[in-house]
């Protein structure tokens, strides 16, 4: 696949700076990942929880040739290790193939720290919340250590969960995807937030489970209560609302954070026993109250302040 195809905007209609051309494979044609001598997977037992989840693996690099290759080595590594390994051709197809089993795992291996950023960024911005596992080829002959460091650190800042440089060795590679599933398994549940009325609030997946049924919120909408949720007891500010949602890209009125919070509050009414759980705070912004309050109506049922 060539890489010339990520130099112009990509789906969703989200723009993105071209970042070059890829960098160069290093000279040398040692395989990005270490064929371990030992055929012994320690804490086999262990990782039972871990090995059900999938693994979508994808190869993009200047050499294409080399990318299909790399993928069965990456699948076959991870199968050895328990886990459901399938290779992907193509970004949107493991983009769409993750957006649709929010418990798979993505793994990226690529020589480009420019396409890797992008990739995750824009798979971000796109509300894929997948874990995203990204191996980096180093640049031939780096001018200092700290090149090689802060090319990993700018994918981590584009929404990696985890960058490593190829290669690397089978039995760590089978050990990052386990601990990396136990990490999103567990802070998945605790993510979950109570609310009123036996009601369960999952911001991964944007829904309000409760005993009548499930609320589907927008992906804007559940990063609103997202955020008021994690910042429990303090006043968000619109401003930082703001920052949360949108991250300063194509930023429109703070007015919009006015109609968010009006199409949570009406969605949740029903389900939540008719209480409301964020309070406005005039002049200042909103407050998450998960015991949740009695909103003040006048005679026309209007809503009064607060």
């Amino acid at each position: 696949m060539s890489s010339s195809s990520y130099a112009v905007e990509v789906s969703d209609g989200i723009p993105c700076q071209d970042p070059g051309p890829p960098d160069a494979l290093p000279a040398a044609s040692a395989p990005p990942l270490h064929r371990s001598h030992s055929h012994h997977l320690h804490g086999r037992a262990a990782r039972a929880m871990e090995a059900a989840m999938r693994v979508l693996i994808m190869a993009t690099s200047s050499l294409p040739a080399l990318d299909a290759e790399m993928v069965e080595i990456l699948a076959d590594a991870a199968a050895e290790g328990g886990f459901e390994a399938e290779t992907m051709a193509e970004p949107q197809d493991l983009c769409s193939a993750l957006y649709r089993d929010p418990d798979a795992m993505g793994v990226i291996w690529t020589d480009s720290a420019g396409i890797a950023s992008m990739i995750c960024g824009n798979w971000r911005q796109a509300a894929v919340k997948n874990i995203l596992f990204v191996l980096l080829v180093p640049v031939a002959n780096p001018a200092t250590i700290v090149e090689e460091i802060n090319r990993r650190i700018q994918i981590l800042g584009y929404g990696a969960d985890d960058v490593q440089p190829a290669p690397i060795d089978k039995l760590e590679f089978i050990a990052r995807l386990a601990a990396l599933a136990r990490r999103d398994r567990g802070a998945s549940t605790e993510r979950l937030v109570k609310l009123p009325s036996d009601a369960i609030f999952d911001p991964v997946r944007g829904t309000v489970a409760h005993p009548g049924g499930t609320v589907l919120l927008t992906q804007r909408e559940a990063s609103v209560l997202e955020l008021l949720a994690l910042r429990q007891g303090t006043i968000v500010s619109k401003d930082m609302v703001m920052n949360f949602i949108y991250q300063g890209r194509d930023e429109p009125q703070q007015k919009i954070i006015d109609v968010l919070v009006c199409k949570i509050r009406t969605k949740l009414h029903a389900p939540l026993g008719g209480v409301d759980v964020i309070q406005t705070v005039w002049g200042r912004g909103y407050q998450f109250v998960q015991e949740g309050f009695q909103p003040v109506l006048t005679d026309s049922r209007t809503r009064v302040a607060g």
